[in-house]
């Protein structure tokens, strides 16, 4: 797959660098050059990481297949001596995979005196210049690629001559998401956009005027910051490089998100200096740029309101699955002490405590990836630090060896770092409790014992599990995962215990997504689905607890989701009456 991704990037890059050549006519800059996306415009002009401005369509508009909502924003620019730039976007799914876009931009319209001479008394005529979009875009499956296609109409009427012509844009582009970067997960993305690349031009005296040709290559970092329970502080980092009939430009921004609500953004563009923030309240968003030029501070406003599907009137589906929600609420305050607890143990650099605290609120509230990313870190960041004895002092090897063998059960060996460390501090408290953990297992044979059996019979169950899934009897494999999480959860052994949990999270993820795939599928594959299950062995329980969870991603309006997780609620039990009116409600 990083092979297949590598070679989209390079094509993108290829193409950038040849087609800037193709259409040489000459070094000039567009009177269109500067996009209405004031929250692309803060970070100098740079693209990608507008996902909430319907105004990025101007830049590129495959960008609009990643929207999350529909939405709609108005835009002004105040420029100098009265004169603005108004525009208004809209991005509305017009199917699952095709979406629609409409802007329209007046650009600089206003009052402007025309003289003859420098002597001659001053007439004041007024001007228009438009621009209308209509983009359409969508996204390439099999290359999770998204393209998109803009259709141009540019009006010019400047009193004395007046003309139309149309033209067309074309973009991709595509993310990468959970890269593996140190010790975080970060996301890529890259695109490429070629504007006026087909047009008729406007002919505004005997002589007819093409549109520029425009070249964009943008490139974006997003990487976590600060991790909560369901969200996460980010810092993103972007750059575009323009070619504009080969006048080449370079853009450059940075934003830092705060809890997805808040954004504080700057950025380079030729010359200039931009700045800006925005806000989300409710389904609005207000953002502000201001831009720092040679000649007088520009302000630029915007205001963008979400929507996706009108409110129902609340039935009593509605209400269960508000009731569910306002449960997993609680259930949610209560993680998200213990994770701000285990994050003050990792900054303290108490490991151990941060791990267990961790481990604990993984295999109690399941809903959340904040934690399971936090863990990974700090086991990531413990088997690279022992790896080596070079990069450290010796007390702090032996604490990173030792925490590595604990959570490998390798007991003797972690027993054996430990008790050097302590040589250098005696009084580390996490250490001194953890030692006496260890040695009560080392020396009691009986406890040991009993642990071979649990590993014995753990190791089984997943074994079994793990045989159901390659066999691809998927709903059999998920039943065989719970067993082995509700098994595993009992345990005092807390360290398997977790790597067994995790190992059955991670196939009953696997077999969901499978599931997923057939109920997607035409009626052949449904078949196929039911020959290589031909049992129906009905599971209530398990059924029922997916019914919640499908109620709770519905309440939180992830209607995609949900619909997923009521269609794995009748795979487990297909006489269940409440997720089959679901889908009636949902569909």
């Amino acid at each position: 797959m990083q092979i297949v991704n590598n070679k989209i990037i390079l094509i993108l890059i290829i193409s950038f660098l040849v087609v800037q050549n193709i259409y040489a006519t000459g070094k000039r800059k567009n009177f269109l050059s500067h996009g209405p996306s004031v929250s692309s415009f803060s970070q100098g002009e740079t693209v990608l990481n507008s996902l909430d401005d319907p105004a990025i369509i101007f830049h590129n508009g495959s960008l609009l297949s990643y929207f999350d909502y529909n939405n709609v924003s108005l835009t002004r620019y105040n420029l100098f001596d009265g004169t603005s730039y108004n525009a208004a976007a809209i991005n509305y799914r017009l199917f699952e995979n095709l979406f629609l876009g409409f802007s329209a931009i007046d650009l600089a319209s206003g009052d402007i005196e025309l003289r003859k001479d420098p002597f001659d008394k001053a007439k004041t005529v007024t001007t228009n210049q438009w621009a209308y979009i209509l983009a359409f875009a969508a996204k390439i499956k099999p290359i999770e690629t998204s393209v998109g296609v803009n259709l141009k109409y540019i009006y010019l009427d400047l009193y004395e001559k007046k003309n139309g012509g149309f033209a067309m844009d074309l973009g991709l582009s595509k993310y990468f998401d959970n890269v593996d970067i140190k010790y975080t997960q970060a996301k890529f993305g890259v695109g490429l956009s070629m504007q006026n690349i087909m047009g008729t031009g406007i002919k505004l005296d005997e002589y007819n005027e093409d549109f520029q040709y425009i070249f964009r290559l943008s490139g974006l970092m997003e990487i976590p910051i600060v991790y909560r329970l369901e969200t996460k502080d980010s810092l993103t980092v972007s750059l575009d490089v323009k070619n504009e009939d080969t006048y080449n430009e370079l853009f450059a921004g940075i934003e830092y998100k705060l809890l997805e609500k808040y954004a504080i953004r700057c950025g380079y563009y030729p010359d200039h200096i931009t700045a800006g923030f925005g806000i989300n309240i409710s389904a609005f968003t207000i953002n502000y740029s201001a831009d720092f030029n040679e000649i007088d501070l520009i302000n630029r406003f915007s205001l963008t309101y979400r929507w996706n599907k009108k409110k129902k009137k609340e039935n009593e589906f509605e209400k269960e699955a508000q009731a569910a929600l306002t449960q997993d609420k609680l259930s949610q305050k209560q993680a998200q002490e213990l994770f701000k607890k285990a994050k003050e143990f990792y900054n303290k650099k108490q490991y151990l405590y941060s791990t267990d605290l961790l481990q604990k609120i993984i295999i109690d509230y399941p809903n959340y990836d904040s934690p399971n990313i936090y863990c990974n870190k700090i086991k990531k960041l413990m088997k690279e630090k022992s790896s080596s004895s070079y990069e450290s002092s010796f007390d702090e090897y032996a604490y990173w060896s030792g925490y590595k063998n604990y959570y490998e059960a390798n007991y003797d060996q972690c027993l054996k770092e430990w008790k050097k460390y302590l040589q250098f501090d005696n009084k580390n408290k996490e250490i001194i409790e953890y030692c006496n953990k260890v040695n009560a297992i080392v020396t009691n044979s009986i406890e040991e014992k009993k642990k071979k059996q649990f590993e014995y019979e753990a190791n089984t169950i997943l074994k079994n599990g793990i045989i159901l899934y390659k066999n691809k009897r998927w709903v059999e494999c998920i039943r065989q995962m719970e067993k082995l999480q509700t098994f595993v959860k009992s345990s005092q052994y807390t360290n398997t215990s977790f790597n067994y949990y995790s190992s059955a999270k991670e196939y009953i993820d696997k077999a969901v997504k499978e599931i997923t795939k057939n109920l997607n599928n035409t009626k052949v594959t449904e078949t196929k689905v039911q020959e290589s299950e031909p049992e129906i062995i009905i599971d209530e329980k398990l059924a029922d607890k997916k019914y919640r969870e499908g109620l709770i991603l519905y309440a939180k309006g992830k209607y995609y989701e949900a619909e997923r997780m009521f269609e794995l609620t009748l795979r487990l039990n297909p006489n269940h009456q409440r997720a089959i009116n679901a889908l009636k409600h949902l569909k």
